[in-house]
């Protein structure tokens, strides 16, 4: 297959053999995709080419994946990541729709998207980054969802606004990196500070720095969000699917009141306190874990790309030139109809449950082919990314009624498709979100989180 300036090779993911030696080759590199895929489009510049083409093997991709692991792999972390989440979502909550509000309209994609943004940006970034800024986070999202648009060549074809959003997440990355905003002073060392640490022992000059840390934003924030706007705006056009994961919940959320004080007296009651832990969500609300592995099968369907760094022989038969992709569309796993059903194509999470809907089937999510291939460098995020997005639907939902704006239809929106990662909404479908009567906050328990997703 070949695309404009570019040689693509492609692997039929069912071909097990040619997937083994795929996996075993080691002259590829990711990163390098994805400055031929979207560097143009993200104003990539000179100064991080070097880091960023050093082929996965190399040193600093070892060391990269062994921070990305250490960092978002291990349950300590994890947990510690999760509290530090919750406490700034309850606050983003707290500032956009209020105890004693009344319904608040807003685009449910874009509002995800700030309040994931402003978390995820506050704990991994520092509290004293540009994530704090409203502006940022919305010419972020304009930015790292029009990516495809960015890419044409022709300049004046590309909307103004796109490139102003590029021109000033640049720019805020820019000055926090000089201005070494990591939140080292009231959090310690944060991921994107172990980062630029990295970048730097190995020889990036500062003006690569933003460069690094847009990829790394990419890859680990928007693939988070994404899903999640993807699980919130399938529950909120499902009513049934809406009802059913509510049943799941209330059964297992423990409840208490909480009270006002006044000089060490309780005065009127302030509402209800709900507690979940991570761990019986995951046990006892099965149909709320389908639904996260029907995401993963309807959009976690990003092809493997490698980019070839010299001339090598594939399977003794072929000669794959430096500078060409090898891809493989591992998605063909997750719609074959011999596995998932004659209606492989629509959504349906209660395809993932056991028989008498007690259980998820485990058997069917082997076939699930996502976050990777094996022998290849898994994404190491996965265990966040399912621990957190299970936690905030479960959040979300106990904590707001979230309903279409009357005389519209509210209708799934189409995908926006994008070379790398998951896919974003193509629309912002609007919502009203106003706070449960009643339910004074909701706390998820990651104490004893456990590793898989």
């Amino acid at each position: 297959m070949r695309l404009p300036g570019q040689d693509m090779h492609l692997i039929h993911p069912l071909n097990t053999l040619s997937i083994k030696r795929f996996t075993g080759m080691q002259t590829l590199s990711l990163m390098t995709v994805f400055r031929v895929a979207v560097g143009p489009a993200m104003s990539l510049v000179p100064a991080s080419e070097k880091f960023l083409t050093d082929p996965d093997t190399g040193v600093s991709k070892r060391e990269l994946s062994k921070l990305f692991n250490e960092q978002l792999r291990s349950l300590k972390n994890l947990s510690g990541y999760a509290a530090q989440l919750q406490s700034k979502i309850d606050k983003h909550w707290a500032e956009s729709v209020s105890l004693d509000s009344e319904h608040v309209e807003m685009g449910l994609a874009s509002w995800v998207f700030d309040t994931l943004s402003y978390s995820m940006g506050a704990v991994f970034w520092g509290e004293k980054g540009p994530f704090e800024d409203a502006l940022f986070r919305e010419q972020l999202r304009v930015f790292i969802q029009n990516l495809e648009a960015l890419r044409n060549p022709v300049t004046f074809l590309v909307p103004r606004h796109l490139r102003s959003a590029r021109a000033y997440v640049r720019e805020s990355l820019d000055q926090a990196a000089v201005n070494n905003a990591y939140g080292l002073e009231s959090q310690g060392r944060t991921l994107f500070n172990r980062l630029a640490a990295l970048y730097e022992a190995h020889g990036v000059p500062p003006a690569g720095f933003t460069d690094c840390h847009l990829v790394a934003i990419v890859g680990l924030l928007s693939n988070v969000i994404n899903i999640m706007a993807w699980a919130m705006c399938h529950i909120a056009g499902d009513e049934k699917l809406k009802a059913s994961l509510m049943v799941e919940l209330n059964a297992v959320v423990e409840k208490s009141h909480s009270r006002s004080s006044s000089d060490n007296v309780l005065s009127e009651d302030q509402g209800l306190e709900l507690l979940l832990e991570i761990n019986q969500v995951r046990e006892s609300c099965p149909l709320l874990l389908a639904t996260w592995y029907e995401l993963l099968r309807t959009y976690g369907d990003s092809p493997v790309a490698r980019y070839v760094n010299q001339d090598s022989a594939f399977d003794a038969q072929y000669q794959v030139k430096k500078g060409s992709i090898i891809m493989t569309p591992i998605h063909l796993h997750n719609c074959k109809d011999d596995i998932w059903g004659q209606d492989a194509d629509a959504f349906r999470p209660s395809r993932f449950l056991s028989g008498n809907s007690s259980k998820v089937d485990a058997d069917l999510i082997k076939h699930l082919e996502v976050f990777g291939l094996p022998g290849m460098h898994q994404c190491p995020g996965r265990y966040l990314a399912m621990n957190l997005v299970v936690a905030l639907v479960a959040k979300m939902l106990l904590s707001f009624e979230i309903t279409p704006v009357p005389g519209g239809t509210f209708s799934i929106p189409k995908r926006k498709e994008t070379m790398l990662g998951l896919p974003a909404t193509g629309s912002d479908p609007k919502v009203l979100v106003r706070h449960r009567q009643g339910i004074r906050s909701v706390h998820v328990g990651f104490e004893n989180v456990r590793p898989g997703w």
